[in-house]
């Protein structure tokens, strides 16, 4: 049943096909866009701007856990002096606990910190990358109205039943970034020519 209803679907898609006119079909290469979209090169800096803000934090982080181990590890060495009178053992135990301690809050800390980072720089990748297509989308569909009947994305790396021949089709490419780049800031505009 399954497969006689998808026969049918492949079929009725093909006979549509068949009765396009195939100049009324173009593609994009998103990935283009993606790399000159001044919006999109605007968003990886601010992705890599907040992930090396990130990094510099937890680096701060490591060297404060990191001193507070060779404490730790001082600590140890001194308590298996055998010249360490009593007291100053207990003094040194009681150190050694209070470090620990400290050593796991912190651990937990950074446990804390690494998972907030990472969601918060998923959320805004999320975001920056929905906000990304649909202004490409947009314009696409603005591109592509009262012109073409269907538009195919240029995949990166063809997958089973991705467009891999495109001859004789329109690239809107160049069209849908003229127009995604002709507010960009006089700063972008100079990073393209170079």
């Amino acid at each position: 049943m399954k497969q006689s209803l998808l026969f049918l679907i492949l079929s009725l898609f093909v006979f549509s096909l068949q009765s396009q006119d195939f100049s009324k079909i173009a593609v994009v290469d998103y990935n283009a866009i993606l790399k000159e979209y001044y919006k999109a090169k605007d968003s990886q800096k601010q992705m890599e701007d907040l992930a090396s803000n990130y990094q510099k934090e937890r680096n701060e982080r490591d060297a404060g856990l990191k001193s507070l181990i060779e404490s730790i590890n001082a600590l140890q060495k001194d308590l298996q002096d055998p010249a360490l009178s009593d007291a100053k053992k207990k003094e040194k135990e009681s150190q050694l606990k209070a470090k620990g301690e400290e050593g796991q809050v912190k651990q937990r800390e950074m446990m804390a910190f690494a998972q907030t980072a990472s969601k918060i720089l998923d959320d805004k990748r999320q975001r920056l990358t929905q906000e990304l297509t649909e202004d490409i989308n947009k314009v696409l569909s603005q591109v592509a109205k009262n012109k073409y009947n269907m538009v195919f994305v240029k995949p990166q790396v063809p997958t089973p039943g991705s467009l891999i021949f495109s001859e004789g089709m329109d690239d809107v490419t160049q069209q849908v970034l003229g127009i995604l780049n002709k507010d960009a800031p006089a700063s972008s505009k100079k990073e393209e020519k170079k």
